[in-house]
């Protein structure tokens, strides 16, 4: 009795078991049909621009073939728009039922142009390679030369490993205020802890990236004090708490 018992209760269990996976295998396909079903399928990306009036609109990025917006990889759409758009930055991806992708774009601005691998290539804000590289320097734009950078880079790479940090908020500042004082800078340079600024038709600018905030205070007072300090010094050393100028003869 109790082997037949036995017999009974496995092939019971086995009916259940083949039953619960056809019952998950049927509820796997309804799910999948219900996520392909073409009311969810996004065949292009909508592109906003966030302060940036005067960005040119990139339109419609097209995507082939369509996608279930829930299937969608934003990770890679992300990348591939920094591919297609070097001179923007993807803020954010918003999927928005039942079938549309809304893309954020901010425009990054070009702060200068770093020097590196016998090109000159120009570089945003946020560090970040926004196009090809010249062999000739751009005029009215910075050129940047980081310590130990060899190059070249191509659009869409970070310079922000090799000390570009250090003075992303300065550049940020002299692009934003077109130069120091009402002057060009035509270049930046990073060696080490030191920063070294020159302008046009003008002096040589000394910072410590250690305190560049000091030194940028520093500096305005001095100006502040006597604007036509930039025509008559040879450079000024902000890089210690008594300010250093050189005069010239």
């Amino acid at each position: 009795m109790s082997k037949k018992r036995t017999g009974r209760s496995a092939i019971f269990l086995s009916v259940s078991f083949f039953s619960g996976v056809a019952l998950l295998m049927a509820l796997q396909n309804a799910a999948d049909g219900f996520l392909s079903h073409p009311r969810f399928t996004v065949s292009e990306i909508e592109v906003k621009w966030r302060g940036a009036a005067d960005a040119s609109e990139p339109g419609q990025f097209r995507l082939t073939p369509p996608v279930s917006i829930f299937h969608l990889d934003l990770a890679a759409l992300s990348h591939a728009f920094r591919q297609r758009y070097p001179m923007a930055d993807v803020e954010r991806m918003d999927r928005v039922l039942p079938n549309r992708l809304i893309a954020t774009l901010r425009a990054r601005h070009v702060v200068a142009q770093l020097q590196a691998g016998g090109l000159y290539t120009p570089v945003s804000d946020d560090g970040r390679i926004v196009g090809a590289g010249t062999r000739a320097p751009q005029p009215g734009l910075p050129v940047l030369i980081l310590e130990g950078v060899r190059g070249p880079f191509s659009a869409g790479q970070s310079v922000e490993a090799n000390g570009f940090w250090k003075v992303s908020e300065l550049l940020s500042t002299i692009y934003r205020d077109k130069g120091i004082a009402g002057r060009r800078v035509s270049q930046l340079q990073v060696s080490g802890a030191d920063v070294f600024i020159r302008l046009e038709k003008g002096p040589e600018i000394r910072f410590s990236s250690d305190r560049l905030g000091d030194g940028w205070q520093d500096l305005w007072g001095l100006l502040s004090r006597k604007q036509t300090t930039l025509d008559e010094v040879r450079y000024i050393d902000l890089r210690f708490q008594d300010p250093i100028i050189a005069r010239r003869k």
